[in-house]
């Protein structure tokens, strides 16, 4: 978020509106001064339920809420993909979207409330996140909450920068037998692999920001991206230097015939 409190409230009230921007944008500049170690809560219009937040996750409130970094209506290939959209059940088929790294819930609110048809799986390795992400999706059925990692195909995961800020952890895999001896080790799900699995043919939306887990999971072919009609993902060769997390992806996606836009941090790659 800007320094400004000037550009924020400008920001505020272009993205919610003169009343509604001023009262949102005070709520959480008293609540989060005041409230430093709990939980605060704020509600959006056209919104099912308030949204819960901490100080530290105003950042990701101010990309997804505020700048809506998601709000595809001005790009041009967004009418394709809401014809993609409407098609899928026109054939009775659920969309699928799979939002990889929830955080805090914030982006599987925004996409329950964009496509309401929708089927949404939204998986979050850090409990305390998605302690907070079961509590902002719990007013959408059609959200389903995933405790875990996502990854090339399925295996045990455990955080291994545990003292890391909340929007920062680093995962790895460790062996299944991790599952038995009682350690913190995590479910890591493939795309494929989504318990309970979906069809795959409603594939819509994939949002991916896994903090270089991205490298693992293009190691493979990756058949899904035959399917799925958007894909979001933010790379992390900035935050893991040298390290190459980003090779796999442009190989997998130099595979196919996406149109790639450039929104904020995330690549919009849209399937013709």
């Amino acid at each position: 978020m800007p320094r400004s409190l000037t550009r924020q409230l400008v920001s505020f009230v272009r993205a919610f509106g003169t009343v509604a921007g001023i009262r949102i944008w005070c709520s959480l500049l008293i609540q989060s001064h005041l409230l430093l170690r709990r939980t605060f809560g704020v509600r959006l219009p056209g919104m099912a339920a308030p949204i819960y937040l901490r100080r530290q996750d105003l950042p990701i409130f101010w990309q997804i809420m505020v700048m809506r970094e998601y709000d595809l209506q001005s790009i041009p290939q967004a009418r394709r993909l809401m014809a993609a959209y409407e098609a899928l059940q026109s054939e009775g088929k659920k969309p699928i979207i799979v939002d990889c790294g929830g955080h805090v819930g914030l982006s599987a609110v925004w996409f329950a409330n964009r496509f309401p048809d929708a089927l949404v799986y939204v998986i979050e390795p850090e409990r305390s996140n998605f302690q907070l992400l079961q509590r902002n999706t719990a007013a959408y059925r059609q959200v389903i909450p995933l405790h875990g990692g996502v990854w090339g195909q399925p295996c045990r995961l455990v955080i291994s920068n545990p003292s890391a800020g909340n929007a920062s952890f680093l995962l790895r895999e460790v062996p299944e037998s991790a599952a038995a001896s009682g350690s913190d080790s995590l479910r890591g799900y493939s795309i494929e692999g989504l318990s309970p699995p979906p069809d795959l043919s409603g594939l819509f939306v994939v949002k991916i920001d896994i903090e270089g887990a991205e490298a693992e999971l293009f190691q493979g072919s990756a058949e899904w991206l035959r399917i799925v009609k958007l894909v979001i993902i933010e790379l992390h060769d900035w935050l893991l230097p040298w390290q190459g997390t980003s090779r796999n992806f442009f190989k997998r996606i130099a595979e196919h015939n996406f149109d790639v836009v450039v929104r904020g941090e995330n690549l919009l790659l849209f399937q013709p």
